[in-house]
């Protein structure tokens, strides 16, 4: 009987042991994944910021007003006289 109690110790202390590795390996992994999500967000956030910050201007064919300039915009549109 004492030999079962032992041996089944033993097993319990390798599987402790083993799962403090595996969590610690997805501890590391979380934090990686929160300092890319976070750089990704922090990227997104400027972006809007930029988008969001120019000013609307009219536009030369009508009272609409544009939110931001499109260059594709400019290269296809022309102004007639």
């Amino acid at each position: 009987m004492a030999a079962l109690s032992v041996a089944s110790a033993r097993s319990a202390r390798a599987e402790a042991q083993r799962l403090r590795a595996d969590s610690q390996g997805l501890k590391v992994a979380v934090r990686a994944n929160l300092r890319v999500a976070t750089a990704k967000k922090a990227r997104a956030e400027s972006m809007a910021a930029r988008v969001c910050s120019v000013a609307p201007a009219t536009s030369p064919w009508s009272r609409l007003e544009w939110v931001r300039e499109d260059e594709a915009l400019s290269r296809v549109l022309v102004p007639v006289d």
